[in-house]
This record gives C-alpha cells, sequence and structure tokens, in this order.
C-alpha cells in the first residue's frame, strides 16, 4: 500500500514567529517595574487631564497642551478604570510592543525574517524606548503609528489608510510628521503617496491653526542644540555616550539594499532635526524618538552580517549588556526628572489645619496634583498670613530665576520668608511662614 506524502501546512504564526518573539520581549521589558517609578510632571498633567471634568480639559487647553488633546482623549477610558501607575502607563508598553512587532514585519518584508526578529530585539532593548514605554504621553504611540505609516507605504497598502495614519500622526504629537520628510525620498508609489498626502493635508489644516497658537508655550523652553547634544542623546538611547558607538557601528554596516534605503532615511530624521534646530529650535530628544525604529532596523540588518553566525547574537547580547545598567536605573521610584509622589507623601506629613498653598506658575496645580491628597487640605493663598506652601519647579534654589518674576511669588515674600524647602527633582515646596 502506497502512502501519499503530505507536506506540513505553514501556519500563521510559525510565519510571524519573528514578529511574535519582538513582541513579547518588548511586553516583558515594558511591564519589568512600570509601576514603581514616581509619574513626573508631564504624566501628571496626562493623568489629571483623562480624569478630571471635560470642562476644566478644555480650561487647560486653552493656554497649553492643544497638540496632545487627541491623546488626552484616548486616555480618558483607562483613567474611568484607574488612575494608578501601571493602568496610565500601559497604553504606551502596549504601543511600544505593537511598534516591536511592526519593525519586525518591515525587517522581514524588506530584507527576511531574521532581520526583523532582531531589528526588533534591538527596538526593544534600547533604554530610550524603555522610557518611553513606561510614560504617560504619547510619544510611545507616535512611534507605533510611525511604524504602522512606514509599514504601510513599503508594503504599498491602501493609500487612504496611509492617510489616515499620518493624520492620526500629527495629531498625536505634530513633531511627529516629519516622518514624511523620509517617505517622500523612499515612497515606493509616489503617485499614491502625493494623493495619500493630499488627503492628510486637508485633515491636518486645523492641527497647523492650533499649534501655531501655542508655538511659545510648546516649544518655547527649547534651545538650539550644542555639541553637548549629541553625548546626551547617546546616554537617552543606550545609557551610556560610549554604548551608542557599537549601535552606529552596526547600523552602519547594515545600510544596505531596500531597508538601508528606508531605515536609513528614517534613522537620518534625528540629525536633520539638530540641524534645523540651529535656526529654529524645534529638537528634544524625546521628540526623536519615533525615529529609533529606523536605527533598529539598520542595527538588525548589520547584526545579520556579522559571520560566522553565531557571532549575531553574541553581538546582540553584548549589545544588551551594555543596557542593562540604565535600565535598572530607570526603574528606581525616584529616576524621573520630578518624584512627585515622594513630594506629595513628605507635604503630606508637614500641612497642619488652616494652611494655604501657592502654586508658581499657576499652571503647577497640574503639574503636582496626580497625587492629590495632601492638596486637597490646603486652601489656595489669597494674601492672608499665616503659614503658605509654596510649590513649584525649575530647581528654584539653584536656579531662582525662574519663580521670582512671578507677581503672586513676589507678594508673599513681602510679609513671610522661608522657614524650609526640599527639593524632589525639578519639583520642590517651600514653607513660607510670617516675617
Amino acid at each position: 500500500m502506497t502512502m501519499a506524502l503530505t507536506e506540513t501546512p505553514v501556519t500563521a504564526p510559525t510565519r510571524r514567529r519573528a514578529e511574535v518573539t519582538a513582541v513579547v520581549v518588548a511586553l516583558l521589558v515594558g511591564l519589568w517595574n512600570v509601576w514603581v517609578p514616581s509619574f513626573w510632571r508631564d504624566e501628571s498633567v496626562s493623568a489629571l487631564a483623562a480624569s478630571r471634568p471635560i470642562g476644566e480639559v478644555w480650561d487647560l487647553l486653552g493656554h497649553m497642551d492643544r497638540v496632545h488633546a487627541l491623546y488626552y482623549l484616548l486616555l480618558r477610558p483607562v483613567a474611568w478604570v484607574s488612575t494608578s501607575e501601571l493602568a496610565l502607563r500601559l497604553p504606551s508598553v502596549l504601543a511600544m510592543a505593537a511598534a516591536a512587532y511592526g519593525i519586525a514585519a518591515i525587517g522581514r518584508h524588506l530584507a527576511s525574517a531574521r532581520i526583523g526578529l532582531l531589528a526588533g530585539l534591538v527596538f526593544a532593548a534600547l533604554p530610550m524606548v524603555t522610557r518611553y514605554a513606561q510614560e504617560v504621553r504619547s510619544y510611545a504611540i507616535v512611534t507605533a503609528l510611525a511604524v504602522l505609516a512606514t509599514w504601510l507605504l513599503v508594503t504599498r497598502r491602501n493609500h487612504v489608510l496611509y492617510a489616515v495614519v499620518i493624520v492620526l500622526l500629527g495629531w498625536s504629537h505634530v513633531y511627529g510628521l516629519l516622518l514624511v520628510v523620509a517617505h517622500v525620498f523612499v515612497a515606493p508609489d509616489r503617485r499614491r503617496f502625493v494623493q495619500a498626502m493630499l488627503i492628510a493635508a486637508a485633515a491636518l489644516a486645523p492641527l497647523a491653526v492650533l499649534a501655531a497658537g501655542q508655538r511659545g508655550v510648546q516649544l518655547g523652553w527649547l534651545r538650539p542644540p550644542t555639541w553637548a547634544a549629541l553625548p546626551a542623546l547617546a546616554q537617552e538611547v543606550m545609557g551610556s555616550r560610549w554604548a551608542i558607538i557599537p549601535l552606529l557601528g552596526l547600523a552602519a554596516f547594515g545600510a544596505r539594499g531596500a531597508l538601508g534605503r528606508v531605515a536609513g532615511a528614517w534613522a537620518l530624521l534625528i540629525p536633520l532635526s539638530m540641524l534645523v534646530s540651529l535656526v529654529y529650535p524645534i529638537y528634544s530628544p524625546r521628540y526623536v524618538l519615533f525615529a529609533l525604529p529606523g536605527l533598529a532596523l539598520l542595527a538588525g540588518a548589520g547584526l545579520d552580517r556579522l559571520r560566522p553566525r553565531p557571532l549575531t547574537w553574541v553581538a546582540l547580547a553584548l549589545l544588551v549588556a551594555l543596557t542593562v545598567p540604565k535600565h535598572l536605573w530607570l526603574r528606581a521610584p525616584d529616576h524621573r526628572p520630578d518624584d512627585l509622589r515622594s513630594m506629595a507623601a513628605a507635604l503630606l506629613e508637614r500641612v497642619r489645619p488652616g494652611d494655604r498653598v501657592l502654586y508658581v506658575d499657576p499652571a503647577y496645580e497640574w503639574f503636582a496634583g496626580v497625587y492629590a491628597e495632601p492638596y486637597r487640605k490646603l486652601a489656595r493663598w489669597t494674601g492672608e498670613r499665616g503659614r503658605v506652601w509654596v510649590v513649584s519647579g525649575g530647581r528654584k534654589h539653584q536656579n531662582s530665576a525662574f519663580v521670582e518674576t512671578d507677581p503672586g511669588y513676589l507678594s508673599l515674600q513681602k510679609h513671610h520668608r522661608a522657614r524650609y524647602y526640599k527639593d524632589f527633582g525639578y519639583s520642590w515646596f517651600a514653607l513660607y511662614v510670617p516675617r
């Protein structure tokens, strides 16, 4: 009796093993102690905008953060369930995991599944990726949308869907639209690309008006980058200025073929942003996070070219090992720009009945208010004599210029003197008592 030989079908999970592996690793890294670091001031604004009455949020958007309005709306359903660090940071963790999946998919499409896997793993291992996977801000979602837009572009999927993703990218963070500059040079179908851009331009026109109206608030703090910006970016990306060297070496080694063109144009948005900022300051390390997938794709291709083959995994292990100290540092409770949780706990211990509070500037009620308990016990200071807690930021005791032009603070100093102050990163409180 003759038995027919049949080929075992290749299932979709088998075909997508690289993408699934990248997602799992990114999730594990992103969830690792995600609840431990305190919220800092930017996260506080996001948390309060997601949980406070919509009227208060509308007032906030009247003078700041209009460009983040979509993110705040998307976060509101999460805040209805919980406003804990884990709950509010979970969307960012999931977004970075989705980005890792998309990077692996792009690598597969432009080169091979192995390169896609390596690129996804490199991306998941970068400390800067972890930093913003564990943050209640839109940067992880912007990165995921940038990956999705690039995947739609290179696979020549529906140009209308591509336009929709570009619109969402812009409304999530206007800086992400810089991605279009890279896509101009690598779009495989120029006619469909132009059509998509026309559709996107119509939907992004209101954003341009809103962003222009708050340009000074959103970007006024930026300055032209100096040479010090380069090691500072290296610290963000890899954890040290020297650890970036092997990553860049691998990226240069992998810049070949179709993947090299697409990923190279994507990664070059980082130095382009710095160059533009010499004339018109727009650069901040977190703003260029959405370009890191390009660097990860190049590094993944560089790892794949190493010979003999086992050297690929040895090099990846060494690259990951270089990032471990930064990963551990990032997960400490007070290793964010502000330690608002400790500040609230310390203030709660010291507040007495009848104490009042002065926020300098007034927006600091949003910056510090995510841990609300001590602030609920304080009435707002309106000129009375008595104990007053000043709550502000900017490291006042190292550089007092941040607060000494505030009218309320100047008025307080006429009849009160500082008895006690304590810094918590860039935020601080001080107790003022009558002279």
